[in-house]
């Protein structure tokens, strides 16, 4: 039996979108493909041409959930766009993350829109998150990444022929997230202090502007004998988001404000009464590169253990002695790479293929419960056809913002150009998607 499966996200431009934020939003299509899939960022409208169809689920991606942190106004736009979604009677499944961040919003949303099961990459405090979908819906743990065969067949470098002896990335996340986010990226400064004057090739970088994606980042683990890590999460609990606006207002005026400072002006005695971690992607992908791991002892969603799988560290990098003591160590180094790769390996449930087994499974079940299917004809066709004409126009829509912003640094060619392209792509594109039964509204 085929399903009909509607995946509403807002991935916008592919062609410059992060590769796991593709793999999370197309898991579906890539592990299970023999279903009709309809794929819609809701950068546009829904067309009233398939509003029709009978959804056998609907699911509500990561990339589209993260707009309850955006402006109200168009969060609120949103949900009246999408409003169909609440009354339709298809399985509707929901991928947040970060569910500490804006939680009332998203709790509030899921009761909204009738939503019949999230995957939380929290594994606990699911009352504290969920205060009313916890008593309504039902709540299961999902990872806030997965491994494929692409990353698992990804040819490993030996250790010796490595030439980084540690290698770390990291934004610098604001102190909303608490002390848990701080951590995250100040563990690599504390790091670079303590290895200063030791035989040591580092590359340890903090900042948007030093983040390596894509193949690229496969390529820098693989290089690198040890990575460095800490837990995904936060220690503070946002319920509508006014902790992060308070945090951004302070620091405009404020700019260079430490962590304690803005901690006693915008959320003084809140930090760290609950903590909300789970294994970060780039733990599964050092584990699968063979790059040994030194990270701030955490949870990492009760797969990995200090020691067994990876060298721990405290958060303030006190104990780097230790640490260097261990990486010394080098059989039992060698020992430990090979325990934390097959311990992820292990874990099935670590896998997008058993990811996308698992949602399947919740929708064949409740079309069983509701004895059987409803054949229609015609729809496949129709979603293929509109697929393809929607990513040829959304292509040109998005080369078109490329080219306007390649253009838009020389001065009377980059206006003149601008115009044109807005013109002639806005127009186009609205021809195009007003025949497709959309009401344009540009991303």
């Amino acid at each position: 039996m085929k399903l009909n499966i509607l995946i509403l996200h807002k991935l916008g431009d592919p062609s410059i979108s992060r590769v796991f934020l593709k793999k999370l939003v197309f898991f579906l299509r890539e592990h299970s493909p023999e279903h009709n899939y309809l794929y819609h960022d809701v950068s546009f409208s829904f067309p009233e041409s398939l509003r029709g169809i009978k959804f056998d689920a609907i699911v509500l991606d990561v990339t589209m959930l993260a707009q309850r942190w955006g402006r109200g106004d168009k969060f609120r736009k949103l949900k009246r766009d999408y409003q169909f979604v609440a009354e339709s009677t298809a399985l509707k499944i929901a991928f947040p993350q970060d569910d500490y961040d804006c939680h009332v919003l998203l709790d509030e949303w899921m009761i909204e829109w009738n939503v019949d099961v999230v995957f939380s990459v929290i594994s606990s405090n699911w009352e504290t998150l969920y205060p009313q979908f916890s008593r309504k819906g039902s709540i299961k743990l999902a990872y806030t990444g997965y491994l494929d065969d692409q990353l698992i067949r990804f040819p490993t470098q030996a250790f010796h022929s490595r030439s980084i002896d540690l290698g770390y990335r990291a934004k610098k996340l604001l102190p909303y997230f608490g002390k848990l986010g701080e951590t995250k990226w100040k563990i690599g400064l504390e790091v670079l202090e303590k290895i200063k004057g030791l035989d040591f090739k580092e590359d340890i970088k903090i900042g948007d502007e030093h983040l390596v994606l894509g193949q690229d980042w496969y390529r820098f683990i693989n290089d690198c004998k040890f990575t460095l890590g800490s837990n995904s999460g936060s220690s503070l609990l946002d319920p509508y988001g006014s902790i992060r606006k308070k945090v951004q207002r302070y620091l405009r005026s404020n700019p260079s404000a430490p962590f304690a400072e803005v901690e006693k002006a915008c959320f003084p005695g809140m930090d760290g009464k609950e903590s909300f971690t789970a294994i970060s992607p780039r733990v599964l992908e050092a584990a699968v590169l063979n790059s040994c791991q030194i990270l701030v002892e955490g949870e990492y969603s009760k797969v990995l253990q200090p020691w067994e799988h990876y060298i721990p560290i405290k958060p303030d990098a006190s104990d780097f002695d230790q640490v260097h003591a261990a990486m010394k160590e080098e059989d039992e180094v060698r020992s430990r790479i090979r325990r934390c790769r097959e311990a992820i390996l292990d874990c099935s449930f670590l896998r997008y293929s058993s990811k996308a087994e698992k949602v399947l499974g919740l929708i064949f079940e409740k079309l069983d419960a509701e004895s059987g299917e409803s054949p229609q004809p015609g729809v496949e066709d129709l979603l293929s056809r509109h697929e393809l004409e929607l990513r040829r126009t959304t292509s040109l829509i998005f080369g078109a913002k490329r080219l306007r912003a390649r253009v838009s640094g020389i001065p009377l060619v980059g206006l003149l150009a601008k115009v044109f392209i807005c013109s002639f792509t806005l127009g186009l594109a609205t021809r195009t998607l007003r025949i497709l039964g959309f009401r344009f509204a540009p991303p």
